[in-house]
């Protein structure tokens, strides 16, 4: 799972990203030594918490993709399945281009979890 991460964080404007599980916990990280990786994973916890009962009282399906951008940067909560892949970007970060990046990750993370 890092070597997905690793790659992630070489996208233009990916700060970093990590992999949790939909209880809130980490099962990777690929961040900056100063960010809280499990302080990431609580807020992505709370947002996805909040996201699914929202889509589901909306009769919206379930939970795909979410971003939320903040006045210094962006972030980003995308389903893979039985895990949340969670990245924190940078405000001006081609939403297009890391969008790609993202689905291509999904992939290879549902691939090896059905593996395991």
């Amino acid at each position: 799972m890092y070597e997905i991460l690793s790659r992630l964080n070489k996208t233009e404007g990916v700060c970093g990203s990590l992999i949790m599980g939909v209880d809130g916990l980490v099962i990777a990280s690929e961040l900056d030594t100063d960010v809280d990786e499990n302080a990431v994973a609580a807020v992505g916890s709370q947002i996805l918490g909040s996201l699914q009962g929202a889509l589901r009282r909306m009769q919206m399906g379930g939970f795909k993709q979410f971003v939320v951008t903040g006045r210094d940067g962006k972030i980003i909560l995308a389903n893979a399945g039985s895990v949340i892949v969670v990245l924190l970007l940078d405000l001006d970060a081609n939403l297009g281009l890391v969008g790609v990046d993202v689905k291509e990750a999904i992939q290879e993370i549902q691939n090896k979890v059905r593996m395991t």
